[in-house]
């Protein structure tokens, strides 16, 4: 019987211990000693994005980028707001080196950025070719997937312009193909419809 006796009591002592120990944390707990801390998780900061500069729209930084990375030596972009910003640059197209001023209009409002070429062709209301020009301009509308002719009858200017769409991220490709696939175009139906505007034919 006494064979069986120490071992228990042994057992009985490990857990009384156990008892005592685990109620004495308690206690220091309750009395203002800090818990320990929970496991730091793992940290996120490959997931981080850049930070946008304050007052400025989200992804002005990265178009300025995108243009040096281009090349691009004499584009200019400023911050119309906290929302919007504008960015002016020259482009030449390949086939007539012709310098074409193009206009980078970008918004948070809309999520977009307007691409346009300014004063592409000046063809006035009354001027004597101008319906001959329009009925070009709308048949090349039809067949562009990519782009559009714009006219303003107020002082007759004619626009190239495509549209870009920022809602979901900014799409570096997409951005260069856009301001290079602008001027490719206009210089491509430059010819031709300057030609029209003049003559008509």
């Amino acid at each position: 019987m006494l064979r069986y006796a120490l071992p228990l009591c042994l057992v009985l002592l490990g857990f009384a211990i156990g008892r005592l120990t685990v109620e004495g944390a308690a206690f220091a707990q309750d009395a203002g000693t800090p818990a320990a801390h929970p496991p730091t998780p793992p940290s996120s900061a490959g997931h981080e994005t850049a930070t946008v500069p304050e007052g400025q729209p989200r992804y002005l930084a990265a178009m300025r980028e995108e243009l040096v990375a281009m090349g691009v030596a004499d584009a200019a972009c400023e911050a119309s707001d906290s929302q919007r910003a504008h960015c002016t640059l020259t482009q030449s197209g390949s086939s007539t080196n012709r310098e074409y001023e193009v206009h980078l209009a970008y918004s948070d409002v809309t999520d977009t950025i307007y691409a346009y070429i300014d004063r592409y062709l000046v063809a006035t209301s009354e001027a004597e070719h101008t319906d001959a020009l329009m009925r070009r301009l709308m048949e090349l509308n039809w067949t562009m997937l990519l782009g559009k002719f714009e006219w303003d009858p107020t002082d007759g200017e004619v626009r190239l312009a495509m549209v870009l769409n920022t809602d979901s991220n900014f799409d570096r490709r997409a951005f260069r193909s856009t301001v290079r696939s602008l001027a490719a175009l206009a210089d491509r139906h430059y010819g031709e419809l300057n030609r029209l505007r003049e003559t008509g034919h």
